[in-house]
């Protein structure tokens, strides 16, 4: 057994990577890198059981070489009797759709692929032939775009269900693996366009560099970022902790945090809180510029009480006295729906349920404004709907005897738009009983001719 497969091994274990009787997606191009991915994989089956299937996109990048790549990697598979998969994408097309560089539109439609198969196979794992030329490079294509501590960890050797197994070797490892066991490949003369970032740093730079400046240029980068992921764990913890320490309130579409304690944090864990804040928001949310951090953070210095700064086009953020609120206009519209007495209802939002209640215990109560009770005689029909709030809508708040505007109602409380959306209304035909967890009504009171009670619950729900 070589001592190339030998690392692999040690690799998995140590990283815990594939557990037995796993399904390993293997993405495959045809290129050194993932044939001798592959090959490792196969040879690993035979020692432990996984079910691999081998994955290969027909980016049709290069035209006939493209089809001489599939060509290659499904013939190696029947020889091999490997399960192979196949797809066929126009990533010229795709990015010019988008508007995307051809390595991006490459990568989303990669990993998509991946996704589809992935779907199929519950617990499974997708394996890309990322190497430690990989990481070398990727650490320098981000430090030279602009990168903060999570960048400077460089790529994962698992996240999610994603796993780097050749995380360990160099490129020229590889190589020397491939001719040694006879591995068939194919080469990507678009490896060699320099005009493409990531082919410049590794033809051009990295070469200089060398020769120039640090012959040990990719060991003094791993040492890099070996340290920076330790950093980045510690960094972690801390913007967890100071996350905990400055929420105020959070829900599915609004975080409030307190800026006096926010203030106290150095700028790395003020980015950090602002991230968590944003990602609870939107986990798909584009990443935060440097440049909006830096006027975030002006913000809070400054106190421009009811500034507001858009982050992307979904999250806003707000400084309202002594709190800043990131929130999100990405709202998801509910509808009303008929409610029955002794169920329980649970939307995105909210929890709603109501129950008849005991009126000898209604007088040690202590007061809480997500329940409420309410005469049930004097409901018409005992007919009940929640729904959301409409323009217009008006209640006779407990305690008066006109009428108010349930949207004057919201202003006095300072409750927020997209709150707004999703609190919702107890009403019995055209009248409403109770803006949840706001203000009930005075017509269905109880007072002391009440015989029967009705208890309504209602629990927003938080991140």
């Amino acid at each position: 057994m070589s001592s190339f497969y030998q690392k692999f091994s040690a690799f998995l274990a140590e990283n815990q990577l594939i557990p037995p009787n796993s399904t390993v997606i293997a993405g495959v191009s045809g290129g050194v890198d993932s044939m001798v991915m592959l090959h490792c994989l196969l040879t690993l089956g035979k020692e432990a059981p996984i079910n691999l299937i081998a994955a290969h996109l027909n980016h049709q990048i290069r035209g006939s070489s493209a089809d001489k790549d599939e060509a290659l990697v499904q013939s190696y598979c029947q020889q091999n009797n490997c399960k192979f998969v196949v797809k066929s994408v126009n990533i010229p097309a795709l990015a010019a759709d988008t508007g995307a560089s051809l390595e991006m539109a490459g990568h989303e439609a990669r990993y998509s692929f991946f996704s589809e198969i992935s779907a199929k196979y519950p617990g499974s794992f997708v394996a890309t032939a990322h190497t430690t030329d990989d990481q070398v490079e990727t650490i320098l294509l981000r430090i030279f775009k602009g990168t903060g501590v999570q960048g400077l960890q460089g790529i994962p050797v698992k996240r999610d269900n994603i796993i780097r197994p050749l995380l360990f070797a160099s490129k020229q490892e590889i190589y020397d693996y491939a001719h040694k066991h006879e591995i068939p490949f194919n080469e990507d003369h678009t490896n060699n366009d320099t005009s493409i970032p990531r082919n410049y740093i590794r033809q051009v730079l990295i070469p200089q560099i060398k020769s120039k400046v640090n012959p040990s240029l990719e060991t003094s980068i791993l040492h890099l970022q070996s340290i920076f992921s330790d950093v980045a764990a510690i960094n972690r913890e801390m913007v967890s902790e100071a996350f905990r320490d400055c929420l105020i309130d959070k829900s599915p579409s609004e975080i409030t945090l307190d800026i006096s304690r926010l203030k106290n944090y150095f700028n790395i864990i003020k980015y950090g809180v602002i991230r968590e804040s944003v990602n609870l928001l939107n986990p798909k949310a584009v990443s935060i510029s440097f440049s909006m951090m830096e006027r975030l953070i002006n913000l809070i210095k400054t106190s421009q009480t009811g500034k507001q700064i858009p982050i992307s086009r979904e999250i806003r953020a707000l400084l309202n006295r002594r709190t800043l609120i990131l929130r999100s206009d990405n709202f998801r519209p509910w509808s009303g729906f008929v409610v029955q007495i002794g169920k329980h209802y649970s939307t995105d939002y909210f929890d709603f349920h109501c129950d008849v209640f005991d009126p000898a215990d209604f007088h040690a109560l202590r007061e809480n404004k997500n329940i409420e009770y309410i005469d049930l005689a004097k409901l018409p029909d005992r007919s009940l709907m929640l729904r959301p709030w409409q323009k217009g809508d008006r209640i006779t708040p407990l305690g008066q005897r006109h009428s108010k505007k349930v949207s004057d109602i919201f202003v006095d409380q300072k409750i927020p738009l997209p709150m707004k959306k999703r609190i919702p209304l107890l009403v019995s035909g055209e009248t409403i009983i109770w803006v949840c967890g706001v203000k009930l009504s005075d017509i269905f009171k109880v007072d002391s001719t009440t015989t029967k009670i009705l208890k309504l619950t209602y629990k927003d729900k938080k991140l």
